[in-house]
Order: structure tokens, then sequence, then C-alpha cells
């Protein structure tokens, strides 16, 4: 009777593990965010070789709840983007996006410093501590060679879900993306570059609450440069030529239309400016919606990948959580009604032995 019971306890035993084994990876990450627990981020530009004195600036765009749960907060809160099923792309646009807009607003970063001899920064730098959120990640360009490089906005939240440990990391170290580009002309990165603009509506089955015209800015190295309207009239498009190439140029959309969020995304010389229809929503303020995680991206981009400059990377196997649904639950609900299943199980054949006998 004892070695049957042992059985059936060696066959519960591995049908739960074959349970949690079939959970997506999310499902099975341990614990909730400790939202007091300090973080640190470790800036690191030394794919090919140490590059020391590039400035980088932080700022705080979301908070974010034990549930990885994200709301904007602080200068960030007023801006009309979104925060919701987004894709690995769409992060990039918005990190573009929210680096275009505190550009153009001069937002003070949270923290900011420059890389030093051996081609790390870390943060925080002017401050005593960072608390976990989602945090917005600037560079500045440099030259280097004939070439100007420009590391790619991010963001990234703090702490960050490993992908191979499935554990949160309070103190993350990332390898910026970079794009570079010379200009036309002239061994220092000088000459000029072209500039275009393009809206795109995403809003089917309400395009009569669409405008008839959209403004938008062009950015010079942060400051408007110029001021264009798109219309039907234009094909909703825009193009700058002989635009100095010694500058950062940058899109945004001014006066968002009601009901509306804003993405920019650039695709070469394109900033393809796209307005989305935001859903209907119960007014409840206080209550963040449950959310999951831009390149400047220059004309005929090419990563680097010369001794010269520091090559494309990525965030030490860590991605931004795609907290749009919430699977803390799933093990828990799993788990258990496998322990329910397994005792009616037993149960039954203790009442079959008895029956036997």
């Amino acid at each position: 009777m004892l070695k049957k019971r042992r059985r059936q306890l060696y066959i519960a035993l591995v049908c739960l593990a074959a349970v949690i084994s079939l959970l997506p990876r999310s499902a099975r990450a341990i614990g909730r965010i400790d939202t007091d627990q300090p973080v640190s981020l470790t800036v690191r530009c030394q794919k090919e070789q140490a590059v020391s004195g590039v400035r980088f600036s932080l700022y705080r765009v979301a908070v974010v709840s034990g549930t990885a749960a994200f709301r904007l907060t602080g200068d960030f809160a007023g801006y009309p983007v979104s925060l919701d099923d987004l894709s690995s792309a769409d992060w990039q646009a918005l990190a573009g996006t929210l680096a275009a807009y505190a550009a153009r607003d001069h937002l003070a970063p949270l923290d900011s410093g420059r890389t030093g001899s051996d081609g790390t920064l870390r943060f925080p730098q002017q401050q005593k501590s960072l608390l976990p959120g989602l945090y917005l990640v600037v560079g500045d360009s440099y030259t280097a060679g004939n070439r100007i490089y420009t590391p790619s906005p991010f963001l990234i939240c703090l702490p960050n879900l490993d992908s191979e440990t499935d554990m949160w990391v309070y103190d993350e170290t990332v390898d910026p993306k970079y794009t570079w580009e010379t200009g036309d002309g002239g061994d220092e990165g000088g000459g000029t570059v072209t500039r275009k603009v393009l809206k795109v509506w995403r809003d089917d089955g309400n395009e009569e609450e669409r405008p008839n015209k959209v403004t938008v800015q062009l950015l010079r190295n942060g400051k408007v440069y110029d001021t264009v309207t798109l219309s039907e009239r234009n094909n909703w498009r825009y193009t700058w030529t002989e635009l100095d190439g010694g500058y950062t140029w940058q899109v945004v959309e001014y006066d968002v239309p009601e009901g509306y969020t804003v993405s920019i995304r650039r695709e070469g010389a394109t900033f393809v400016v796209t307005n989305t229809c935001r859903p209907d929503v119960p007014d409840e303020p206080d209550t963040p919606p449950d959310s999951s995680g831009g390149s400047d991206t220059p004309e005929n981009p090419v990563q680097p990948d010369a001794p010269a400059g520091p090559a494309s990377g990525s965030s030490g196997g860590s991605t931004i959580p795609q907290t749009g649904a919430l699977w803390w639950p799933v093990p828990v609900l799993a788990c258990s009604g496998m322990v329910l299943f397994l005792l009616g199980w037993i149960r039954a054949q203790k009442r079959r032995s008895g029956d036997d006998r």
C-alpha cells in the first residue's frame, strides 16, 4: 500500500512539473517588483573600443507598479502617447517621440553624465538613488573619424526582467544602439541632408473624427526650426532639403488632435507621424491601465561596425517586460487545479481499492 502511494505521489509531481514547464516564461517570473528597492543603470559604450566623454541624460517617464503596470508621471504625464500593447518597434518609436518632445520643451533630465575612460557611465550620477520606473535614455551625438554617431534613444524598465533567469534585475547594464552618417560632403561630417515627414492615420471606423489638417514642427538640436501644415492638399507629407548635416533633426506634432495619441517613427530620412484613435475608456484617473513596455535613424542608416565607433548592441539579454497581461496568477491557478485533480484521482483509487477488497 505504501509503495502504491509513493507511486501516486511521484506521478503527481511529474504532472505538476509538466504543467509548469508549459507555462509562458513570463508566467514563471519570480515575484513582484519591489517598488521601494533602489535601481541602477550602467550605459556601456565599448563594443569595439571604449568611447569616453559621451553624454547621456536620464528621464523618469512612468512609475511602475508591483505587477509591472506603467503610469506616465511628471512632465511626461501630459503627452498624448500610449503605453498599451506595444511591440518592440512601438517601444523604439515611443522612445524617439518622447525624446523629441523632451528636447523641444527643454525638460530637465532627472540625471546626466558622461562616459568615463572605460566607456561606461553608471546612474545614479547626481542623484542619491533611483526608484523603480520606466526610464528614457538619450545620448548626445559625437564625431569619430569622418562619421557622426548618434545613440538611439531607448526606454527601459528598471528593474528589468532578465529573459534568461526570469528574475527582476535591479542593477542593469545596457549597450546602446547607434546610427551614423557623414552628410553629402566634408571629412568632418558636414554637408547637407534631407528630412521628410509623412502623416499616417490609424483610426478605421472613426474617419469622421479626423481633422482636416495637422501641424508639425522640425527641430534643430531641440529648437523649433520650421513649422508646416499637413493636409490632403499636400498628401499629408512634406520635404525639407539642404539641411545642415552637422545638426540633429527631429519632428514633433504640434497640438495632437483630441481623442488621438501620437507616435513618431524614423524610416531613413522620413519621420512617420502616426495618430491613433484613442479608445473610449471609463473615467478612472486613479487606476493605471495595464501596459507592456525611436530610433533617430539618419538617412541611409548603417550600423557602425568600423573600429572608429561602437556597434549596435542590446541590454544584456533583458527586454522591457510586456505588461499588457498579468501572468502571475496563472501558475497559482494551474497548480491549484492540478492538485485538486490529483486529490480526486487518489481518492478514486482508494475507493476502488476498497471495493476490490
